[in-house]
């Protein structure tokens, strides 16, 4: 603030002095962009929530609708530009200039936003779906997501640790810091946090388990050579195989590796001449 209190020292803004914040955490709303007339209309008629109708019949409900109840109209205008001006805002180039061709999420915009408000040297972490990863038209992103991602732990909601979340949904727990080459350690797989720390105690003996365990539960087992550590040669890889050609490392599509054999398994791939059209 520009404030002077008696007695104590002018206070001054925590960017201007320290650059930004040290440790952001957060997980922030998973939720598209996208307009959804039922969450108005279905409050008046249940029909726009329980039935899929085709568009003609959908305008004809509509309008019988407006015709029984007076005031839905003014309700219906007002929640139609407060959402065309929410996805105005959060599409504009000049707001967030990395999600530009992106499919609007908000989760995307927190980022975005984090690294921005974040001290240079400071660490931010989010639990976060896994769009910005396997976008095609998200290689602006992943440019700068990159060259700040440290941790990219990737679970599935099998065992139902988030009851609000589908059981096949994938997330992740992502780590990002100070902005520097590319290098970040990958997990993919995962269904319960344990499994984090065991492959980060282990040893390396052993083979690796699957994803299901022989008595057909799903395996929280760790093993060292769950951990992959992925660097520029390896995106470059990832943009060989998964992308257009082209496709500049930085901007390459992050596949769920589930150990570090698979990369050898990949490279030997991109190296054989011939493909299957």
């Amino acid at each position: 603030t520009n404030h002077t209190y008696a007695g104590l020292p002018k206070a001054h803004d925590l960017f201007e002095e320290q650059g930004g914040f040290d440790l952001i955490l957060g997980n922030p709303p998973w939720i598209k962009i996208t307009w959804e007339e039922g969450a108005v209309m279905g409050d008046f008629d249940p029909l726009f929530i329980l039935r899929k109708l085709p568009a003609p019949r959908m305008r004809e409900l509509r309008e019988q609708t407006f015709a029984r109840y007076v005031e839905l109209k003014g309700t219906y205008l007002d929640e139609c530009v407060e959402f065309e001006g929410t996805q105005n805002y959060l599409n504009a180039k000049e707001n967030y200039p990395l999600l530009l061709g992106t499919q609007s999420n908000l989760y995307k915009c927190f980022l975005t936003q984090a690294w921005t408000v974040g001290e240079a040297g400071g660490v931010q972490a989010f639990l976060h779906q896994e769009g910005p990863y396997d976008d095609p038209n998200g290689g602006g992103l992943r440019r700068i997501l990159y060259s700040r991602l440290r941790f990219h732990l990737q679970f599935q909601n099998g065992l139902n640790l988030f009851p609000e979340v589908a059981h096949r949904e994938k997330y992740s727990v992502n780590v990002y810091g100070l902005a520097a080459k590319a290098w970040f350690r990958h997990m993919s797989n995962l269904f319960h946090p344990s499994t984090v720390d065991a492959c980060f105690n282990h040893d390396g003996s052993g083979a690796c388990g699957g994803i299901k365990s022989e008595d057909g539960e799903w395996d929280l087992s760790g093993h060292r050579d769950r951990i992959i550590e992925v660097d520029e040669n390896a995106l470059a890889l990832f943009a060989q195989l998964y992308d257009d050609p082209g496709t500049h490392a930085f901007e390459a599509r992050l596949p769920s590796l589930h150990a570090r054999e698979l990369v050898g398994v990949l490279r030997k791939f991109a190296a054989y001449p011939k493909r299957l059209g």
